[in-house]
C-alpha cells in the first residue's frame, strides 16, 4: 500500500508539473494561421484582467512605425506601446510608458495645443500632452490637464467651429472649444452642449449634408443611430438638430466610407445582441448625395461567432473600385462581406469567415482599427480582448503576401 501511495503522489504531482506549464490560450494560439492566412498576433497580453479597450495608432516616436496608446478601462491607467519594429513586431511589444488615471472605456487622440504634436486623450476628462518626438518615452515631460475627473465616451478632437483650432468633442454630446491662449490650463476651455446621448458607440465627424460643415453621427446605443446637424459657424455653440439615421435601436460600432465605389459615403453599423436586427450586418448604400441621406438598406447574416460588434471598411481584394467590410465578433472568427455586381441587391452580398486557431478563447473583442503594422503596404486590424487574456492585439492582413 506505501508503494501504491508513493507512486500515486508521483502521478499526482507530474499532473500538477503538466498544468503548470500548460500554454495560455494566447501563447498557444498567437501566430499560427487559419486557412486564408490571417493571423493572430498580441501586442501585449491581459492577464490581470485589466481590460484594454480603445486603440490609438499614430507614429508617436517618429521612427516610420506605427505605435499605439491603449486605455486599460478596469486597470484605471493608459499605455503608450512602442513598434518594435518589422523584424519583431509579431512578438510581444515590451517597450511603454503608462499614465494612471481613473476608468477608461474609451480614448482619443489629436492636437490640442496647436504645436504639431499628437496629443492624447483618455475618456475625455484627462488629456496627456504631448512633449514632443525627443522626450516622447519620458513621462515626466508629458503634462496633464484635467477637464473633468469622470467618463465620458468617445472623445473626439475636430475643429469644431471652424476657427482652425482643434476642440475635443466628449460623450458625443459636448465639445470644449480650444482657447487661443493658455491651453493646458483647464479653466480657458470653455464647454458647449450639442445634444445627448445615451450610450454613444462612436462619434463620427464628417459632412453628412454636404452643406461644407461637419455633422456629427452617432450610433447611440439603447436608443437608434442618429446625427447631429452643424447649425453653421454663427450658431455652433448652441443645439444641434438631432435626427434618426436609422431606427435600430441596439446598435454596436459603425463606419462611415464608400463601400460600393460610386464616390458617396455609406453607412454601415454592426447590429449587436439586441433588437429586431441582433446579429445582422446593416449597410446603407447611400441614394441622395445631400441634404438628409436617403439609402437602399442591405441586411448581412453573419456566418457563425457571437453577436457583430466592431466594423471597418477596406480594400481588401486589391480592386480598389469597391471596398471590403471587415466585422470583429464579440467572440469567434472575424468575418468580411463582400459583393459582386450590383451592390444594391442583397443577393449579391455574401459574408465569409476568417478562420484562425483560437477564435472561441477570444471572449470579448471591441472595434477595428486600422494600420500597417508591419509595413508591408497592406492594412492591418487592431482590437481589443478584454476577458480572455489576449489583451491588445492584432490581425495580420496576408495580401501581400498572396500576391
Amino acid at each position: 500500500m506505501a508503494i501504491m501511495r508513493y507512486v500515486g503522489l508521483i502521478i499526482w504531482v507530474c499532473m500538477l508539473s503538466g498544468l503548470a506549464q500548460a500554454e495560455l490560450p494566447w501563447e498557444q494560439y498567437r501566430g499560427k494561421a487559419g486557412p486564408s492566412g490571417w493571423r493572430c498576433h498580441v501586442i501585449q497580453p491581459d492577464p490581470k484582467d485589466d481590460g484594454p479597450d480603445g486603440i490609438n495608432l499614430h507614429d508617436w516616436d517618429g521612427d516610420g512605425d506605427l505605435d499605439m496608446f491603449v486605455n486599460a478601462e478596469e486597470g484605471h491607467y493608459s499605455r503608450l506601446y512602442f513598434n518594435p519594429g518589422s523584424g519583431s513586431v509579431r512578438g510581444v511589444w515590451s517597450e511603454y510608458i503608462q499614465f494612471d488615471h481613473g476608468q477608461c472605456e474609451d480614448s482619443g487622440m489629436g492636437d490640442l495645443d496647436q504645436d504639431g504634436d499628437m496629443d492624447y486623450i483618455a475618456n475625455g476628462g484627462w488629456v496627456y500632452f504631448n512633449p514632443g518626438t525627443a522626450h516622447v518615452r519620458d513621462k515626466s515631460q508629458w503634462i496633464k490637464m484635467t477637464l473633468f475627473d469622470q467618463e465620458r465616451r468617445v472623445p473626439t478632437v475636430a475643429d469644431v467651429d471652424g476657427d482652425g483650432l482643434n476642440d475635443l468633442i466628449v460623450g458625443a454630446q459636448a465639445w470644449y472649444k480650444q482657447p487661443a491662449e493658455g491651453k493646458h490650463d483647464a479653466s480657458n476651455w470653455v464647454k458647449y452642449t450639442i445634444g445627448k446621448n445615451r450610450w454613444p458607440m462612436n462619434c463620427i465627424m464628417v459632412d453628412v449634408d454636404k452643406d461644407g460643415d461637419t455633422d456629427m453621427v452617432v450610433p447611440d446605443r439603447g436608443v437608434e443611430v442618429c446625427w447631429y446637424v452643424n447649425p453653421g459657424q454663427r450658431l455652433v455653440t448652441g443645439l444641434w438638430q438631432r435626427k434618426t439615421l436609422h431606427a435600430h435601436t441596439e446598435p454596436m460600432f459603425m463606419a462611415v466610407a464608400d463601400v460600393n465605389g460610386d464616390r458617396i459615403d455609406d453607412f454601415v453599423i454592426t447590429g449587436g445582441s439586441l433588437g429586431d436586427l441582433a446579429q445582422k450586418l446593416i449597410v446603407l448604400l447611400r441614394t441622395n448625395q445631400s441634404g438628409h441621406p436617403t439609402f437602399k438598406e442591405v441586411l448581412i447574416d453573419q456566418p457563425g461567432g457571437s453577436f457583430p460588434k466592431g466594423v471597418a471598411v477596406l480594400d481588401l481584394d486589391g480592386d480598389s473600385r469597391k471596398k471590403e467590410i471587415l466585422v470583429i465578433p464579440k467572440q469567434g472568427d472575424i468575418w468580411t462581406a463582400t459583393y459582386t455586381g450590383d451592390a444594391m441587391q442583397a443577393k449579391n452580398w455574401k459574408a465569409a469567415a476568417l478562420t484562425m486557431p483560437g477564435a472561441d478563447t477570444r471572449k470579448k473583442m471591441d472595434n477595428a482599427w486600422l494600420g500597417d503594422l508591419d509595413a508591408d503596404g497592406d492594412l492591418d486590424i487592431v482590437t481589443t480582448e478584454e476577458n480572455g487574456g489576449w489583451g491588445v492585439i492584432w490581425f495580420e492582413n496576408p495580401a501581400k503576401k498572396n500576391i
